[in-house]
Parts: structure tokens; sequence; C-alpha cells
């Protein structure tokens, strides 16, 4: 009994020691970060270094370490650096690049985040970035001499030529530029591709060849800068990211095709045609990509502008005759805030200036402006039959464009500064930024 009794009492030792020495070895303590540079609040330009140099130590042992720059809201806004891990205390001391021109003006955080695979830590230590100045880096033309090719040219720096750039198989209906992605596009109707081309190499992204029969194959298009949506005769509606992979699908209303296209608030704005009858509908999609809304509208659009989260105005003519319209996505109606009659003839071009003035280029070679709180329509311009306009918010200059010719505008004087000349057909100008 005796020998029996020792058995249980070496065993219970035994069990109370295996559980003290595992208790001693659980790793319950993260390490610890300490920020010397930078210090808080401190002001660093983009495209330059931020000195990181701070001390990370833990109890036991160091497995990781990295650097990152957040937002405000503390999202991922760039490259996460990982650190050479040299001992339970060390020191970081490294330059993290700001090589990211898209990053703006505004408050950051550089984090550190350390483990000692089991516990990590975070250390924040809030900066303010000051933004590269965005600047104009070129002026795109786009021409053609028929419905064979499509041409996309510069305007030289003196701003009294056009140079060949390259060219497009087929034909034309839309085009854009992307200053994030330093990349054009262009979208053809009945023959012409959809293409990415690389500005800085003059080189192509991607291709999308239509479908060539007697309808149109493309017949919508929109770019916001970071994607491309293309709508088709057969009603489907496809979002692009800048390498031509598909990021959104939508499709049109039962035996409709989408023509203009914009966004608001994520929605999806359409303006949709029956293909047997023409009878019109703007169309409202959830951002999902399924249908949320129509209502019947009559105008043929030139133009969508978005006014604010809720309203997008609508430039465009009623059997040829010019109306402004105003689109309550959220009433889903169709208004008129300018209840009288626009100049007799017809809406060639719609620009938007700011959320409260649009400048309107009609038939009758009078460029007005149009200013929403004021209920006022102006003239601008005299002489000048507008078939597209853009406008450069860097410089406060105006350009437009007339059948061959590109001119620019000092926007608040509106006297006139440049003017070049071409042989061929414009059909679009673009204004590129370094970001």
């Amino acid at each position: 009994m005796i020998a029996v009794d020792k058995i249980y009492f070496y065993l219970s030792l035994f069990l109370i020691i295996s559980l003290f020495s595992c208790k001693k070895e659980t790793d319950e303590t993260a390490p610890k970060i300490t920020f010397n540079t930078p210090i808080a609040n401190q002001t660093f330009n983009v495209n330059g270094y931020v000195t990181v140099n701070a001390t990370v130590t833990d109890d036991t042992k160091i497995t990781a370490v990295s650097v990152s720059l957040l937002d405000a809201n503390e999202h991922l806004v760039h490259l996460t650096i990982p650190v050479s891990v040299s001992s339970p205390s060390m020191t970081i001391n490294m330059q993290y690049y700001l090589d990211n021109i898209h990053l703006l003006s505004g408050i950051y955080n550089i984090k550190i985040t350390a483990s000692d695979g089991k516990n990590d830590a975070h250390k924040y230590q809030k900066i303010y970035l000051i933004e590269v100045p965005k600047n104009l880096s070129t002026v795109y033309v786009v021409t053609n001499t028929s419905n064979a090719q499509t041409n996309l040219s510069t305007i030289d720096a003196t701003f009294s030529s056009v140079v060949p750039f390259h060219s497009f198989p087929g034909d034309y209906q839309a085009s854009s530029i992307s200053n994030y992605y330093q990349q054009a596009y262009l979208c053809g109707n009945y023959t012409g591709n959809f293409s990415g081309h690389i500005l800085q190499y003059n080189s192509p992204r991607f291709s999308i060849a239509p479908v060539i029969s007697a309808n149109p194959y493309f017949t919508g298009y929109f770019n916001d800068d970071y994607y491309c949506y293309v709508s088709r005769y057969d009603g489907n509606i496809k979002g692009y990211d800048y390498s031509g992979s598909i990021i959104y699908g939508a499709n049109a209303l039962s035996g409709y095709y989408a023509q203009h296209l914009c966004f608001n608030d994520g929605y999806l704005i359409a303006e949709e045609i029956d293909a047997l009858s023409s009878a019109k509908k703007i169309v409202t999609y959830f951002p999902t990509g399924s249908i949320e809304k129509n209502c019947l509208m009559s105008q043929d659009v030139v133009q969508f502008c978005e006014k604010d989260i809720s309203n997008v105005f609508v430039f465009g003519n009623i059997a040829g005759q010019a109306v402004v319209q105003l689109f309550d996505r959220s009433a889903n109606n169709l208004w008129s805030p300018y209840p009288f009659s626009l100049a007799a003839g017809s809406l060639l071009s719609a620009l938007k200036i700011d959320a409260d003035t649009y400048l309107l280029g009609h038939s009758n070679g009078t460029i007005y402006k149009y200013q929403y709180s004021m209920g006022s329509v102006t003239t601008y311009l005299t002489g000048y039959t507008a078939v597209k306009m853009k406008y450069d918010d860097v410089n406060n200059k105006l350009y437009v464009v007339e059948a061959n010719r590109v001119q620019t505008f000092d926007y608040g004087t509106a006297v006139l500064a440049n003017t070049v000349n071409t042989s061929e057909n414009i059909l679009d100008i673009h204004l590129l930024y370094n970001r």
C-alpha cells in the first residue's frame, strides 16, 4: 500500500512540475516598438523619403518586422517593406521611399508591425504629406479621314502643329485618357476594336475585337480614369480595368442597348434604346450590376454630367432642339431645371466646369454658359462651333474643338490663346496630366 501511495505522490509531483513548466514557456508578451523618427505630424513631400528610425524589443525573440504607410482611415496606400530581423533587441533605420505619385496631400500614418511568432505589435506615427504638383504633360487629338482608321496624335509644345503618334484600324465611337495609368483607350463602333494603349512606350496593352455585322458591335463608352465601361448592341455592358480584365457586368433592358453611360455615387446610369422602336429610357443599375429602376426619356443624349451624389445633368436634343434636363436618381425622375427654351438649333457638346457651371456648344456657333443656381444661360463665346470642349483646371484654360481646329482660351477672360489646324476630322481631344 505504501508503495502505491509513493507512486501516486511522484506522479502528482511530476504533473505539477510539468504544468508549471508549460506555463513558463507560454509567451503572452508582444514586442515593444518605440519611434525615434519621424516625429509626430512631421511633413514630407511625395516622391521623397521618410527616415524611419525605431527600436523593437521582445522578451524572447523577434520573427518579423515591417514598415508600411496608411491613410487617415488606416487603409494601406503604399508598399509594405519587410525589415531584416537581427535580435530580440534591434533598431530599424531605413529610408521609406514615397514613390507613389498618386498620394495626395493630407494626414497619413507610418506603421511598424513586429511579431515574435505568437504575438503581434503595431505602432503608428502620424505624418503629413504634400502631393506632387499636378502638371499638364501632353495634349492628344483623336482624328480620322475615313471610317477605316482612327489616328491618335499630339499637339506640339508650341501649339502650332499636330504630330502623328499612333494609328488604330477600324471606325470610331469614343476615346479617353487615363491619367492614373497613363494610357489611352479607343473604342470602335462597327469595325474598330476596344483598345488600351500604353502612352509612355507607344505600345498596346490590350485589344478586344468586335464581331462585324450589319449592326454596330460597341454602342456606348465611359471612362472614370480607373475603369472603362463598354456597352454592346446585344445589351451587354462590361467594365474593364487597365489591363483589359473584366471587373463589372450588367445587361440592358430586354430588347434595348445602351449608348451614353455615366456613374452617380456608384450607380451606373445608362441611356438605353429599343432596338426595334428606338424608344428611349434612362436606366439605373445597382453597384452590383443589377437593374434598379428606369424611366422614359424623349431626348437624344449628347452628354451626361454628374452634378452631385444623386443628380445627373442630361444635355441633349429633342427633335433637333437643344434641351437641359436633370435626372434625380433617387426619385427616378427627369425634369427641366431651366424652364425656358434654348436658342433654336441643336446641342453639339457639353462640359462641366464645376457642380454649378456648364458650357454648352451650340450648332449656331455660340458657346453658352449655364449656371444652375442662377437659372441662367448666357453667351460665353461666339463664332465657334464646338463639337468638343475640355477644361484644364490646372492652368484654367478652355480647349474648344471644331471640325478641323483646336483653340485654347483663358477660361476667366475668354481671351484666345492658341490655335492649331489639321486637315483631318477631329473626333476628340484629351489632356494628359502627370497623375
